[in-house]
């Protein structure tokens, strides 16, 4: 989400306050725009090869849910459109579309151990893994749960302020946070541990997770990437080592939401890169040039999804350019403020969406 968002906007009926959930109605990424020049060459370009990614996760010790899971996607890469809305208006959509998206998506950041929605700082336990279990399990796991993580400032900051925010973060330093034996080093290191733990009841329940921390990086607006791309790539290496090396969590696949090349984990470390699409009010583009950049990046070799977006792009024209994305992810209520009710049904009822059937 971007750096626009309100925290308290969307905040949940839970004691003290509760979540810093944002302001879907501030949120804004523009998206690129293709030059015309580019428009002829695309229109050449030979059809992509959307067999060509990886055959397995990038964890090599990926449980068999994790793998099936991939496994999956893959298979409808290319050929469908797999459907997902954030946790947030889930059940709204699904009324509103009169079908259920396929993703869900949650948040971890209530989990983090230095919650400024907690008068003592402490973590919350707002039912959000529990909910996400229930869920998985109630859909026969057919449904997709993703996981983000909107990062609470390790130390420091202010209370009731949303702290994942670089200009609310108390000046939090990522570069500190990677110097081995720092106190933000050991901060950063007790938070891992602690959403480890969130992560591994999933594990235990049997559910395999889309799992995308550190998004929006190069943007500057939240801690992680408010440094530049070299602390935040230690950053990501040292939190991907914690959780599949140190606390042996086989049942993530790993989802990168950064477009720009310099801070890109590599491929060996991420499983789908994403865009975080946010063009305006009712504009259906098929946000192209984001998908060919990520193409290009991963040398086709990884999924693309649009792991959020306002505006759901027109299947038919996704199609027709070859924009074949993974998946979408609508966020909170934008889905109804950007998208109009009858292209939201038209989408959800299109025969190249995947979705988990009437509501």
């Amino acid at each position: 989400m971007s750096k626009l968002l309100c925290a308290a906007a969307l905040a949940w009926t839970l004691p003290l306050a509760a979540s810093a959930q944002l302001d879907p109605k501030s949120k804004s990424v523009p998206a690129p725009k293709a030059s015309a020049s580019k428009a002829a060459a695309a229109a050449d370009a030979p059809p992509r090869d959307y067999a060509s990614t990886s055959s397995s996760p990038v964890d090599a010790a990926a449980g068999p849910a994790t793998r099936a899971l991939y496994k999956r996607l893959r298979s409808e890469y290319g050929k469908k459109i797999v459907s997902g809305q954030t946790s947030d208006y889930f059940a709204e959509l699904a009324v509103l579309s009169g079908r259920i998206p396929v993703v869900r998506a949650y948040d971890m950041q209530n989990y983090s151990p230095h919650n400024p929605w907690s008068e003592d700082w402490s973590a919350m336990e707002d039912g959000t893994v529990k909910a996400a279990i229930d869920w998985y399990a109630a859909t026969k796991k057919k449904g997709i749960v993703s996981f983000q993580w909107h990062w609470f400032a390790p130390t420091g900051a202010v209370l009731r302020t949303s702290t994942f925010y670089t200009k609310e973060a108390g000046g939090f330093d990522v570069t500190k946070a990677v110097a081995e034996g720092t106190p933000e080093n050991k901060a950063v290191l007790r938070d891992i541990d602690a959403i480890a733990a969130q992560l591994q009841r999933l594990n235990e329940a049997g559910v395999p997770v889309l799992w995308r921390p550190l998004h929006e990086a190069a943007g500057g607006w939240f801690w992680w990437g408010a440094k530049g791309s070299a602390p935040l790539l230690k950053l990501y290496d040292l939190l991907y080592d914690r959780l599949t090396n140190h606390h042996k969590l086989h049942n993530l696949i790993w989802v990168w939401s950064e477009p720009k090349s310099s801070w890109y984990p590599g491929s060996e470390k991420v499983d789908i890169v994403g865009y975080d699409s946010y063009p305006g009010n009712f504009d259906y583009s098929t946000q192209k040039e984001a998908f060919d950049k990520l193409y290009k990046l991963t040398g086709g070799k990884k999924m693309v999804a649009l792991t959020e977006n306002g505006p759901i792009p027109d299947v038919d024209a996704c199609l027709a350019d070859d924009v074949k994305w993974a998946y979408f992810l609508s966020w909170s209520k934008l889905v109804k403020e950007q998208n109009s009710a009858a292209h939201i049904k038209a989408t959800f009822a299109h025969p190249s969406v995947v979705t988990l059937g009437t509501k």
